[in-house]
C-alpha cells in the first residue's frame, strides 16, 4: 500500500501556504513612498513586493512576516486590497524554478503570478507562486521533493 506524501513546511505543518496581500494605489509620484512609509512606521516586515502598474493604478502585491497584523493595518487605512493564498517555494538549485514549473505544467496547474521574496529560508532563496490550485501543486510538489514554506515560518525568517 503506498503511502502519500504529505506537504511539508519549513516546520513540517501542514499549511504550506503565506498571504498575497494587493494593494492598490493611484499611479502618481509618491503614493508608493507614502505606502512604504504608511507599513514601516506600523512595524511591518515586506519580505517580498511586486508592483503592476498601469495608466491610471498600480498594484502593489506584498508578503509580510506577519500578515493578520498586516491586514490590521491595512484595514485602518482607506487604502482598498485584496488578500490571495499565495505557495511560497524553496528553491534547492538554480534549475529549480525549471523543474517547479515542469512539475506544475505536468499536473496541468497553471501559475497565476510569480515574484521572489526577499529573504531565504534554510540559505535557499524563495518563489511566490499564485496557482489555480494550491492544494495540488502542494501535493506535487511534496511528491517530488519540493518544500514549501508557510506563515509560521516567515515570522522566524524576517
Amino acid at each position: 500500500m503506498a503511502t502519500e506524501t504529505k506537504p511539508r513546511t519549513g516546520r513540517n505543518f501542514r499549511e504550506a501556504w503565506a498571504v498575497d496581500f494587493s494593494v492598490f494605489l493611484p499611479n502618481r509620484v509618491g503614493q508608493l513612498k507614502e505606502l512604504l512609509d504608511m507599513l514601516s512606521s506600523a512595524g511591518l516586515d515586506i519580505l517580498g513586493m511586486s508592483i503592476v502598474e498601469s495608466t491610471d493604478w498600480a498594484v502593489i502585491r506584498l508578503v509580510f512576516s506577519q500578515p493578520d497584523r498586516a491586514r490590521s493595518v491595512l484595514r485602518e487605512r482607506p487604502l482598498p486590497f485584496t488578500e490571495s493564498e499565495v505557495l511560497l517555494v524553496e528553491l534547492a538549485t538554480s534549475k529549480s524554478l525549471s523543474e517547479v514549473c515542469t512539475l506544475l505544467l505536468a499536473a496541468e496547474i497553471s501559475v497565476h503570478f510569480a515574484f521572489p521574496l526577499m529573504v531565504r529560508h534554510d540559505d535557499r532563496p524563495l518563489m511566490v507562486l499564485h496557482v489555480d490550485n494550491n492544494d495540488l501543486a502542494r501535493q506535487v510538489l511534496a511528491r517530488h521533493g519540493v518544500a514549501t514554506v508557510g506563515d509560521e515560518d516567515l515570522d522566524e525568517i524576517a
